[in-house]
């Protein structure tokens, strides 16, 4: 019994160490602090060279007890946001994968009564007929598991990836598994068929090109469901809002037309859903842009973002908002209740290899020898089902509210910036549209 005793305070001590060095504590930090820190002078020189024209000896005593005070309230406000972040995101996220799951398990395989299942079971989204999904970073993680049950749904997939090795390999593995359970069932339906498409959310023309092949598919296969699931972590700063932000803009916007159509008028064969995967680090951001930003000149703004790692992942923050303000400009700009519906999906803490490539190898191997991982974390499969919960979602009142799924369930808290339609549109005139001009059609009154 003192041996047991002994080894509580240990385990709960590495417990925590674990959960906060997993949980990126150098978030902690301001993250326009770092970014600033960052981004080279010729990036702001237009707004530093008036600022140095307007100068006097009397204005720049006034200027620097003003900037001491503007620069205290923005630290106030970032630690605000990370506890903020840390109590409505990270909080609540283990809270759920230590305990709710685990009760929700015990219920289903312990309580659950046949009829109960098969009840479970009506509310999965199942297509008409020949539709298709397209799953973005599929080839891994989270996006695989989605494109595995979709498959198994009788959906039409696409994988859309940038690795075509990968991408084939997970096409053969589905078609097997397939064709092992249609042989065990009588009476089963004709195959859906799951097809690669290379796709590099950082350039244009791989979107235009996706939407193109999707364009002759479209009669006999309808794209009637589109996940924005293609992400990155801790890379280059410009490309992750890149691949994070422009890559899923740029596709959703090239496919619109197509997924417009596919629900109108007597063509339509049911909802059109697009979700985009999102995460509880938007609760960082306080912003995209701030002031300062936006009083520099350039036409956009994606040279604010320098080409140095994220290592704190506060551009991976502001990403996600952003990706969140788009749902919101699209949910203003689409006829209502015309048969598309916006969702915005967090999955919670899923063990991905995009974790724990960033986290590294030392974090990931002790958490999986102590268990930790799967205590803390969600499995992929686990995460793909929260995800596709949105698709599952009754498409009902289509209209201009956000809908905001965390842990499979609508109504998950998401930052009032990230409903924000100033700085939503700011995020459109500086960003989206300069960066996107003549390459897709842009909606009309944005």
């Amino acid at each position: 019994m003192l041996l047991q005793e002994q080894s509580i305070v240990p385990k709960s001590l590495f417990f925590i160490l674990i959960l906060l060095a997993t949980s990126n504590t150098s978030a902690f930090t301001s993250p326009n602090s770092r970014r600033n820190a960052c981004i080279s002078p010729q990036n702001r020189q237009s707004a530093s060279a008036s600022a140095v024209i307007r100068m006097s000896s009397k204005t720049e005593q006034s200027s620097s007890s003003s900037g001491t005070k503007s620069a205290s309230r923005t630290a106030t406000k970032m630690k605000s946001n990370n506890v903020r972040w840390a109590i409505r995101g990270i909080a609540g996220e283990i809270l759920h994968n230590v305990f709710i799951r685990q009760i929700r398990r015990a219920r289903k395989f312990l309580v659950a009564s046949k009829q109960q299942r098969l009840e479970e079971a009506k509310r999965v989204s199942l297509p008409r007929k020949n539709e298709t999904a397209v799953v973005t970073g599929a080839t891994g993680g989270i996006g695989s598991k989605m494109a595995h049950e979709l498959a198994f749904r009788g959906y039409d997939v696409i994988i859309a990836a940038r690795n075509a090795e990968l991408g084939q390999k997970l096409v053969l593995d589905i078609q097997r598994e397939l064709e092992n359970s249609s042989s065990t069932t009588e009476g089963a339906k004709p195959k859906p068929t799951i097809s690669f498409m290379e796709y590099h959310a950082d350039k244009h023309l791989s979107a235009l090109d996706m939407a193109s092949n999707l364009a002759a598919l479209n009669e006999t296969s309808p794209v009637t469901c589109l996940i924005n699931n293609a992400g990155i972590m801790g890379k280059s700063e410009q490309l992750s809002m890149r691949v994070n932000l422009l890559g899923p803009v740029t596709l959703t916007l090239a496919l619109l037309p197509l997924m417009m159509k596919n629900c109108d008028g007597d063509k339509k064969r049911s909802v059109v859903k697009i979700i985009n995967v999102s995460s509880s680090a938007h609760l960082r951001a306080t912003g995209v842009f701030d002031q300062e930003d936006l009083s520099i000149p350039n036409k956009s703004l994606i040279n604010i973002f320098p080409g140095t790692p994220d290592e704190d992942l506060s551009t991976y923050a502001k990403s996600k908002l952003a990706l969140l303000q788009f749902s919101t400009l699209l949910r203003h700009s689409l006829p209502k209740n015309k048969g598309i519906q916006v969702c915005d999906a967090h999955p919670g803490l899923v063990w991905t290899p995009l974790l724990r490539n960033h986290i590294g190898d030392k974090a990931t191997n002790t958490l999986q020898k102590t268990g930790l991982a799967g205590l803390i974390y969600k499995s992929p499969t686990e995460g793909s089902q929260a995800i596709l919960a949105a698709l599952d979602h009754p498409a009902e009142n289509i209209g201009e509210e956000q809908l905001y799924f965390v842990n499979g369930q609508p109504g998950g808290y998401a930052s009032p910036e990230s409903r924000d339609m100033q700085q939503s549109q700011q995020l459109f005139d500086r960003l989206i549209a300069p960066e996107l001009e003549g390459i897709v059609q842009l909606p009309d009154g944005w």
